[in-house]
């Protein structure tokens, strides 16, 4: 089964606040298509975020506004997580977990999170999605990891894998949900790259 899994919009946290992008482009799909909406998180490197309680209460609420989860039952969060913002981000997906109880609720991992680093195994997620492209400095040994037919070490991470359709694939755990992306928009040449690429992980 083919969904498509979408930008809803991005929340930057800026000093005691947040900014929201929200997507501004149409989104076009077959009738049908199962849709699953994402937002960014970002951290503000210029005015550092203060993390606090409102500040979180803030971005849980944009996160609602931007999902509409009466429509999708299913929500993706992409973040890159310092050490020192793991508390808020811990707090603030056990917030969205009881405002929204029945949503199926996954994130985006860096691969380096599944080999390790138990701060996932605590996280009130039903998925983390490892992210095997652009890992920069990691790549050559998870990938390396991944040829042995090692699997990830937290169990959060053994679900679904996340790739992209301009990078050689590595070997990964078969039977994984695939998550596909693409560095431009998508096209009927893109769509059938990306399925030679599930066929070959298939196999």
């Amino acid at each position: 089964m083919v969904s498509v899994a979408y930008l809803a919009g991005t929340i930057q946290l800026r000093g005691d606040t947040i900014s929201i992008r929200p997507r501004l482009q149409a989104l076009i799909t077959p009738n049908g298509t199962t849709r699953t909406p994402v937002v960014r998180i970002e951290s503000d490197h210029r005015r550092h975020p203060v993390l606090s309680a409102p500040q979180r209460q803030q971005t849980v609420d944009a996160i609602v506004h931007l999902t509409h989860p009466e429509i999708s039952p299913e929500l993706q969060l992409d973040f890159d997580a310092q050490i020192s913002e793991r508390t808020f981000y811990h707090e603030l997906l056990a917030e969205l977990h009881k405002r929204l109880p029945q949503a199926h609720l996954s994130i985006t991992a860096l691969a380096s999170w599944c080999y390790g680093d138990d701060w996932l195994e605590d996280l009130p997620v039903d998925e983390a999605v490892p992210m095997l492209f652009r890992m920069g400095a990691d790549g050559a040994s998870v990938r390396q990891l991944l040829a042995t037919g090692a699997d990830f070490r937290s169990a959060r991470c053994r679900q679904s894998i996340g790739l992209a359709v301009d990078e050689a694939v590595p070997v990964i755990p078969r039977g994984r949900r695939l998550y596909l992306f693409a560095p431009r928009s998508w096209s009927p040449d893109t769509y059938r790259t990306a399925l030679s690429i599930a066929k070959r992980s298939a196999q």
